[in-house]
């Protein structure tokens, strides 16, 4: 296994998680803001690409 798809998806997985706690941290504060959707989306093309580029055997 390569330890640049190890490192890639981990921190894709942990970049989505933070989008995702902070909408709904600001959803329950009723705050209006925009940066967790570009962390959810960026943690989700991260993990499509890095289940893409998978080192197969």
């Amino acid at each position: 296994m390569s330890i640049g798809w190890i490192v890639g998806s981990s921190l894709a997985t942990v970049v989505l998680l933070t989008g995702i706690i902070s909408l709904i941290s600001s959803m329950r504060k009723n705050n209006n803001r925009r940066w967790p959707w570009w962390f959810i989306g960026f943690g989700v093309a991260a993990l499509v690409s890095a289940a893409i580029n998978y080192p197969g055997t």
